[in-house]
């Protein structure tokens, strides 16, 4: 690994376990030492890297977690003291173990490894018992209980050794089973939310928004958006804004806190809805006041920005102020260019290929749609995959080069039934019929306008049942 970056070792500790902590800093002081050019090199980071911040503390420390490769927490007499935890969390130290848990079941996320240390002590809290019985008793996660502080030095030792030599594997993420102090299964609940979304890629739309249902019954915003998302893509609109009005009032009432990135992500899910409902207006004022809830340019907030600045655009194009949509996505193309994320910077360039097309320039939008495409086919196919096809069929038939689109709307067809869209994939039979008609295969076109109009009819979508009725009426006319 020549000239890599040091992995970061994230130490969770209450405020009794100050020697201990020192000693993790000495261990990997000594590791790095020892280490050639092409050495594997860690940084321990903790609760004094954080910079200031206007939010809660600790989530500031739980966004430094999300940024490291391991945790380290260590348990003495003391549990901690209470995080003002929306989740009920009795402890910074139990939150900062929790959120590195719920990191290592991410695969997309850094965090490879979580090791916990129960030190020697005369009388330690209960609930740290109580913690340190629930690991035995599941052999969920991988703790030692050190004798004397050579021992622990030896076992961190050993413990960086073991990381060091795995460093360059690819990572498997962890599900683990644990109960944090509220009772409240948070870990479950991540599990089945990314159990549901994964389904759901892999064509098991049913099965995998009964998963998202029972993970928003017991989770927590997170959860409770993606389940409203999956009920909108259905075209469940009525039914995703109960769900997204329920988790509004998490924040507005509390326990949750009303400047955050989450919180201005469950009200531009809110606008999505009123867009999708005609209400271009009142949903660009609700996008404009989320991004006022917008306090730091933390990593998360930085992505939850960006996709609000998507959304307004897409309402202002909706309304034909196109300078004022174009600023939107290009604000949110070079934020993203500075980040180098792939799939966010194919969102960009489909945003722009889409308002380009609205604007005539159908050559420019062309090539921005090719543009997300040739990045978009290097991962696997999702919503956005789907409407950069759909997107580049549309304007190769404004081009008349309908032949040639057929075969793009044809994948997002595909694409939009395997992860059970039914919005998606009614836009994307409707397009395909047009292309159909337009290149003479009258009998292709008739089958994708009837496949479109009875899905518009499922879904109770007035709008999209008209349009499907009215390319049926002209095809068999």
């Amino acid at each position: 690994m020549p000239d890599a970056l040091p992995l970061h070792v994230f130490v969770a500790t209450p405020g009794d376990v100050i020697t201990e902590r020192t000693l993790i800093s000495a261990c990997i002081v000594e590791h790095n030492s020892r280490q050639g050019p092409n050495g594997v090199r860690f940084k321990m980071v903790g609760w004094e890297s954080v910079r200031g911040t206007a939010r809660r503390p600790q989530e500031a420390i739980n966004e430094l977690i999300g940024e490291s490769h391991y945790l380290i927490t260590m348990f003495k007499e003391s549990w901690g003291s209470e995080p003002g935890s929306p989740w009920g969390f009795t402890s910074g130290t139990e939150e900062e173990l929790f959120t590195g848990l719920l990191e290592l079941g991410r695969p997309e996320q850094p965090m490879r490894d979580v090791w916990v240390a129960f030190l020697p002590a005369t009388s330690p809290d209960p609930r740290i018992k109580s913690l340190q019985d629930q690991m035995a008793g599941t052999h969920a996660v991988m703790y030692e209980k050190p004798s004397d502080l050579r021992d622990l030095k030896s076992k961190i030792a050993d413990r960086l050794e073991g990381w060091a030599v795995t460093a360059t594997a690819r990572k498997v993420a962890r599900h683990v089973e644990l109960l944090p102090t509220s009772g409240k299964d948070i870990l479950r609940a991540a599990n089945l939310r990314r159990d549901g979304e994964k389904l759901i890629e892999l064509g098991q739309p049913g099965i995998g928004g009964e998963k998202l249902k029972e993970a928003a019954a017991s989770g927590g915003p997170p959860e409770q958006l993606a389940y409203a998302k999956f009920l909108e893509r259905r075209g469940d609109l009525d039914d995703a804004r109960l769900v997204i009005e329920r988790t509004i009032g998490y924040f507005a009432t509390g326990p949750g806190v009303l400047h955050s990135a989450m919180a201005a992500e469950t009200f531009s899910a809110d606008a999505r809805i009123l867009r999708r409902k005609g209400d271009e207006v009142g949903a660009i004022g609700r996008l404009q006041h989320a991004l006022t809830l917008l306090v730091d340019t933390e990593p998360f907030s930085t992505k939850v920005k960006c996709r609000i600045l998507d959304d307004l655009g897409i309402c202002y194009q909706t309304i034909k102020d196109y300078d004022s949509a174009l600023k939107q996505f290009e604000t949110a193309y070079e934020i993203r260019k500075q980040r180098g994320e792939t799939v966010e910077i194919s969102q960009s360039l489909v945003n722009i290929a889409r308002l380009r097309g609205r604007a005539g320039d159908h050559e420019a939008a062309e090539r921005f749609a090719n543009m997300a495409l040739a990045e978009l086919r290097e991962v696997p196919p999702d919503t956005l995959r789907a409407n950069a096809e759909i997107l580049l069929a549309q304007t190769l038939l404004r081009l008349g080069r309908a032949t040639d689109a057929i075969g793009n709307g044809e994948r997002a067809i595909a694409i939009n039934q395997q992860i059970g869209n039914r919005q998606g994939e009614a836009i994307a039979q409707l397009v395909t019929a047009q292309c159909s008609r337009a290149a003479g295969m009258k009998d292709k076109a008739i089958s994708h306008a009837q496949q479109c109009l009875e899905l518009n009819t499922a879904m109770g979508n007035q709008y999209g049942h008209g349009r499907a009725r009215w390319l049926l009426s002209q095809l068999n006319s």
